[in-house]
């Protein structure tokens, strides 16, 4: 092939390589995909719903930003609902349902999209095994796949998309770039509120010091007044807002806050905790609870990458603004969790608070890949094998599966009950692949509905 064809052949995003790792995903996500809403995704699914004229058993207003993303396709499973009924005889979950889990995949393939764009702007390997060895070797998989209700997969995206306009604003004076990470802002602050302000905190400082000042105001009014007008939603179609409790009593699981006293709550609650938990971080990054370096350790591969990356910038000057303001940005976010006492998440799978950190282990892998010439593929494989492992041994569950559950204790159950954790795969991609045959001929063929 000519010089120049391979070269037009790496400005494209969608090559034949790229469509062979995409139909391998949608394949991978057709055979194990959750469908029905469950857990902490009630939370905004529910609210998803009040908010747009239904009843369910409990809503309440609480981080509407993941919900304006999903609201299009939740739309559009209304309409569906309309025509064909709420459960249709040959489904076992709803449009509305369904709908969410279709919004958690758009989500992933615009990350993906914004993480190509990224690595292409940065000059870095930016093909398919780099993004999708990333994707899968951090908490991200788990969050669009297993858990498509929760919030991470919206999270990710707005991050990731910040850190692309990031990108070009510290090397062009473009109003429009302070337009789009006011808009991000917006979004991802009323998705994490705490968490996420400071990462954006982290890029006001950063312009500040730059001296970009108009660059800042333009960004912090749009933020501020689509801020206020995200977070008002809810409450303007009479939602009420609720503030989940850190240290809950028996019994008990929210406390309510009047529309004017939620950010007072946020933060007093935060900050009640504040001298108890310096070592939270530490926890995040290294502990056997749910350290993402050891749950999914490639993100540690990751960091060295992006720690080298940084490194090199500072020396040659090329990137550096950017480079410096995006790991400030991470450590920002990582760092705020000392507010928060419940930070491993629950019954989570790695470290879902950090899922949102994908645009630096995606740079740092692509920075390791580009300076070994490929020779980190087979430990990045190995890494991405293990978290694949876990997920499934963390979902499927096992004997006295507890949310007090550390790596240790999901190995040894992985290992102890492999025969039966493999034959429950098997059947269960089996029996996804029956189901979904049995409705292209229409009828229920597990009669979930009869």
């Amino acid at each position: 092939m000519p010089a120049g064809a391979t070269e037009a052949a790496e400005e494209r995003f969608f090559t034949p390589a790229m469509g062979v790792a995409f139909g391998l995903y949608a394949l991978f996500a057709l055979t194990f995909s959750a469908f029905q809403i469950r857990g902490d995704g009630l939370v905004y699914f529910n609210l998803l719903r009040r908010f747009f004229g239904e009843q369910p058993d409990f809503a309440f207003a609480y981080q509407f930003g993941s919900d304006v993303w999903n609201a299009p396709f939740f739309l559009v499973g209304k309409l569906f609902a309309s025509v064909f009924g709420a459960k249709p005889t040959i489904f076992h979950v709803s449009f509305e349902e369904i709908s969410i889990t279709l919004a958690a995949n758009a989500a992933f393939v615009a990350t993906i999209y914004l993480g190509w764009r990224i690595l292409r702007e940065l000059d870095l390997p930016r093909g398919p095994a780099v993004l999708f060895l990333t994707a899968f070797g951090t908490p991200l998989f788990f969050y669009v796949v297993f858990e498509p209700g929760a919030k991470h997969a919206a999270d990710t995206l707005y991050l990731t998309a910040a850190t692309f306009v990031l990108l070009r604003a510290t090397s062009r004076l473009e109003r429009s770039d302070a337009v789009w990470l006011g808009v991000l802002a917006a979004l991802s602050i009323n998705t994490r509120w705490g968490v996420n302000a400071a990462f954006f905190a982290a890029i006001a400082v950063a312009a500040a010091l730059a001296g970009r000042w108009r660059d800042l105001a333009t960004g912090a009014v749009v933020a501020f007044l689509l801020g206020t007008i995200v977070f008002a939603l809810p409450a303007a179609r009479g939602i009420p807002y609720y503030i989940p409790k850190i240290n809950p009593e028996p019994g008990a699981t929210y406390i309510a806050a009047g529309h004017g006293s939620v950010v007072g709550g946020v933060v007093a609650f935060g900050a009640a905790d504040l001298g108890e938990h310096a070592a939270i971080p530490f926890k995040m990054l290294f502990s056997e609870h749910r350290g993402i370096f050891l749950w999914t350790p490639l993100t540690a591969l990751a960091a060295v990458g992006f720690g080298l990356a940084v490194r090199e910038a500072t020396r040659t000057g090329q990137r550096r603004g950017f480079y410096l303001t995006l790991l400030a940005g991470g450590v920002a976010i990582l760092v705020t969790h000392v507010t928060w006492s419940k930070w491993d998440g629950g019954f989570a799978f790695s470290q879902r608070f950090l899922t949102a950190l994908f645009p630096i282990f995606l740079i740092g892998v692509a920075e390791l890949v580009r300076r070994t010439r490929g020779w980190i593929y087979p430990a990045l494989a190995l890494t991405v094998a293990w978290a694949i492992a876990i997920a499934f041994v963390h979902n499927i569950g096992y004997d006295g599966v507890s949310e007090r559950d550390g790596i240790g204790r999901v190995v040894q159950a992985g290992w102890d009950n492999r025969h039966n954790l493999r034959h429950k795969v098997r059947i269960d991609a089996e029996d996804r692949w029956k189901y979904l045959w049995g409705l292209l001929r229409g009828y229920d063929s597990k009669h979930l509905n009869e």
